[in-house]
């Protein structure tokens, strides 16, 4: 166990999460969840369909703003010398993605002791939860579904984060949100065109509508499958350009 413990990647992870803490960015983090519960759910508690619908977006964005910060933090000048100790890359980078995705676990379960305990128009903790209709049952597959595609979230922008991707891949990756922006908004032969772009967010979707259905069926368990392999699927490219980029610059 102790051996598990000690891999480059759970190292790495650990280190990250505690600089992250430490450093105080955390807060941060805690301060958005807190202006996400008292946007939606201090006054209104909603039913377990009405929590995942706002939580699923709000957490989504946490994801995307606290990934950036703790991206930037654990990328930057000051991490060649520990790089420079490792024997991979791929060690690091894993890690790295490793410690944002674990993050999104404590953020949503503050946001859900929230939504679930105190709301505004009770004036008191709720007895025995806020959240209409919410049991083990109703609200275990929508907490799937939000935090795996938190995580693939989370996965997917440090992948892209610089030094790993190239500016081009960024690139790359805006033009492909446009085009998907674009087909989702828009009407005409090239918008129908465009829809294709959508295709790799079905997974996301079911995942997504899991706090509504509240079932774990077989086309749920294959998105969460599926989302499973985009994580390591990024995981793998983000290995693959910094082991290029290590040859480039030999």
């Amino acid at each position: 166990l102790k051996e598990f413990w000690r891999l480059p990647s759970l190292t790495v992870a650990r280190f990250t999460l505690r600089s992250y803490i430490r450093s105080g960015w955390i807060i941060g983090d805690i301060a958005c969840v807190w202006l996400l519960y008292a946007a939606l759910f201090l006054e209104f508690g909603g039913n377990v369909a009405y929590f995942y619908s706002t939580a699923g977006q709000g957490l989504a964005a946490i994801a995307i703003l606290g990934t950036i910060v703790m991206g930037q933090r654990a990328l930057n000048a000051r991490v060649y010398l520990p790089l420079a100790r490792l024997t991979s890359r791929g060690s690091y980078i894993r890690g790295l993605m490793l410690a944002t995705g674990v993050l999104r676990i404590p953020l949503f379960l503050l946001l859900l002791v929230l939504a679930m305990l105190y709301h505004g128009h009770t004036a008191r903790l709720c007895t025995p939860v806020c959240i209409e209709g919410a049991t083990l049952g109703s609200m275990l597959p929508g907490a799937l579904g939000l935090l795996a595609n938190c995580i693939v979230i989370s996965t997917l922008v440090i992948a892209f984060s610089a030094p790993i991707a190239s500016r081009f891949a960024r690139i790359t990756l805006l033009a492909w949100i446009a085009a998907i922006l674009y087909s989702n908004t828009s009407l005409g032969p090239v918008a129908t065109v465009l829809g294709v772009t959508r295709l790799p967010l079905i997974p996301l979707a079911t995942s997504y509508a899991l706090g509504t259905t509240a079932v774990l069926d077989w086309q749920a368990l294959l998105a969460l499958l599926a989302e499973a392999a985009y994580v390591i699927g990024l995981a793998l490219l983000a290995h693959y350009w910094m082991a290029r980029r290590d040859l480039l610059l030999q």
